[in-house]
């Protein structure tokens, strides 16, 4: 790190209050290490911070979670500095009045990614819009990701230039953004058009049977959810089930339409994945997936799917 970040956030520290928490969880990707070495370097130019570190979380990347409920997803530098520590402040700004009893009208999560990069000049400026969000609805996540030190997901969100943001992973604004326009689409989506990202909230709250009453409701199928389903955690896996489950016992047509996506996702899961998407197979199939599933046990597959696949097919036959 540049040393004129290091004398930076040495003339920040008088912001921060004693006994400031900040979370670091830490995953198997390699960019663990650059955010541990990061927490390790800011205890000692702000001492008030107290950093309380959880190996090998249950998150597909490494990320500081901030005291105002903000989730960072890089190493702060440059013109990042400055609004991490006003994030960490007790002084950070709040949402006014009227956003805040607007908000409270939302009863859908919603996700807001920031793409930033060190060098950026508007990019405190958008930073310090959102961190009221963040405080104000738990339902509400924010994530700062630094597009330079995860390029890959700057690329798979076709992000070009900072800051942009992101709602719900399609709704787009880039440069400045007014942050009423914002809370008016947040407040207005079609519950259709969520992003994987505001169903794994949901489900992350327990949701499962209220996402399953929206989708009957609008009788459609949130096309998210297939994401959710062959998602690489168990725990969003599992949520993801339990909704196509309670869906199924409301709208057992509407739920079999989850199906024919699912087995076009099978061949490029992992096995755990493929167990998975098996036994919604067997949940909610009917007797039309039996040739499949006769079809997959007579091919190369490994034990455990061979299981999934046999104990799929005995549900299907017993219907």
């Amino acid at each position: 790190m540049p040393h004129q970040d290091e004398k930076r956030f040495r003339e920040l520290a008088g912001r921060v209050s004693p006994g400031t928490r900040l979370r670091l969880a830490t995953t198997a990707d390699s960019r663990s290490a650059e955010l541990s070495e990061f927490c390790r370097r800011l205890s000692v130019w702000v001492p008030q911070i107290s950093v309380t570190r959880e190996e090998g979380a249950d998150l597909p990347y490494p990320l500081l979670l901030l005291a105002n409920g903000m989730r960072y997803m890089g190493v702060p530098a440059g013109t990042e500095v400055e609004p991490f520590i006003e994030a960490l402040a007790p002084t950070r700004p709040r949402l006014s009045g009227e956003l805040a009893e607007r908000l409270k009208c939302m009863d859908i999560p919603a996700a807001l990614d920031l793409y930033v990069i060190p060098a950026c000049q508007h990019c405190p400026t958008a930073f310090r819009r959102l961190m009221p969000l963040a405080e104000a609805l738990d339902r509400v996540r924010v994530t700062v990701i630094d597009g330079g030190l995860f390029p890959e997901l700057a690329q798979r969100h076709g992000i070009r230039a900072a800051p942009t943001l992101l709602l719900d992973g399609q709704f787009r604004w880039t440069g400045s953004f007014d942050l009423e326009e914002v809370v008016a689409l947040m407040l207005t989506r079609d519950p259709v058009s969520l992003g994987p990202a505001s169903l794994e909230l949901m489900l992350k709250e327990g949701a499962a049977r209220r996402l399953a009453q929206l989708m009957a409701e609008r009788n459609a199928l949130f096309p998210a959810i297939v994401a959710l389903l062959c998602h690489d955690q168990w725990p969003v896996r599992l949520g993801a089930m339990v909704a196509m489950e309670e869906l199924y016992a409301l709208r057992p047509e509407l739920a079999r339409q989850v199906l024919d996506p699912l087995w076009e996702q099978f061949e490029a899961v992992s096995d755990p994945i493929k167990g998975d998407i098996l036994y919604v197979f067997g949940e909610i199939g009917e007797a039309t997936a039996i040739p499949r599933l006769t079809s997959l046990l007579q091919g190369r597959i490994s034990a455990g799917v061979r299981e999934a696949a046999a104990e799929a097919l005995v549900k299907l036959r017993n219907e």
